[in-house]
C-alpha cells in the first residue's frame, strides 16, 4: 500500500514571526555594534538587547560573523539601492543624480557593517569572504551604471570606461563618506550633492552642476 506522503505545513503568521524575531535580532546586534564596537559585543549582549533568550540567537545566527553577513545582505538588497534605477534612466546627468543617491543610501545604512568588515580583513577567514563579497558585488554595481552611461555616449573623452569605474568607485566608497560626513561633519544631503557634482565634471562631457559652495557659503 502506498503511503500518502505528508503535507508541507506552511504558516504565515509563523513565517511572520519567524521574520519579525530575526529582524529583532538583526537590529540589536546593528545597535550595539554601533555603539559598542564589533570586538567588545557577545551574543548575550545581542539576545538581551533583542529580548530574546540565547539559544534562540543562536538557533537563527551560529555567531557575530553571521550577524555581520546577513546585515550586510539585507543592505545589499534592498530595492531603492538596486542599479537597475540607473540602468533604466535615459539621460546621463540624471543617472549620476540617481547613483550619488543610492550611494549616499547606502553608506548611510552599511558604514557599521563595512567598519567590521574592514577591521577584519585577512584576520577572520568568515568576515573576510564576506568583505570581498560585499567588495566585488559594488564594484559589479558601479561597472554596470559606468557602462549605462557610455552606451549614451556620454562618458567624457578624457577617460577610459575603466578609468571611470575606478573613479568613481573610489569616490563612492564608505572611507571617503566617513570622512566627510562623520569626521568632517558634512550632513549626507551635502555629501550626496558633493559626490553628484564631482561625478558629473570628472565623468561626462557635459558640467551637469556647477562647483559647490563652501559650508559657510549661502
Amino acid at each position: 500500500m502506498a503511503v500518502k506522503p505528508r503535507r508541507a505545513y506552511n504558516s504565515p503568521q509563523r513565517d511572520k514571526q519567524t521574520n519579525a524575531t530575526r529582524r529583532s535580532i538583526l537590529v540589536a546586534a546593528h545597535e550595539l555594534f554601533e555603539a559598542d564596537g564589533f570586538p567588545a559585543v557577545t551574543m548575550a549582549a545581542i539576545a538581551r538587547q533583542a529580548t530574546i533568550s540565547l539559544p534562540t540567537v543562536y538557533l537563527y545566527f551560529p555567531g557575530k560573523a553571521a550577524l555581520v553577513a546577513s546585515l550586510a545582505e539585507d543592505v545589499a538588497a534592498s530595492s531603492d539601492l538596486s542599479v537597475e534605477q540607473v540602468e533604466s534612466e535615459g539621460h546621463p546627468v540624471q543617472k549620476l543624480r540617481i547613483a550619488a543617491g543610492i550611494i549616499r543610501r547606502l553608506n548611510e545604512r552599511s558604514w557599521v557593517v563595512t567598519d567590521i568588515l574592514r577591521a577584519a580583513r585577512g584576520t577572520d577567514d568568515r568576515l573576510s569572504e564576506t568583505c570581498r563579497l560585499w567588495d566585488e558585488r559594488h564594484l559589479a554595481a558601479v561597472r554596470r551604471a559606468i557602462a549605462s552611461i557610455d552606451d549614451c555616449g556620454a562618458l567624457s573623452s578624457h577617460v577610459t570606461v575603466d578609468g571611470a569605474v575606478d573613479a568613481f568607485y573610489a569616490l563612492a566608497g564608505t572611507d571617503v563618506y566617513r570622512v566627510l560626513v562623520r569626521d568632517r561633519g558634512w550632513s549626507p544631503d551635502q555629501y550626496e550633492r558633493w559626490l553628484f557634482g564631482l561625478a558629473c565634471r570628472e565623468l561626462l562631457d557635459q558640467p551637469g552642476v556647477p562647483p559647490m559652495k563652501s559650508k559657510g557659503a549661502s
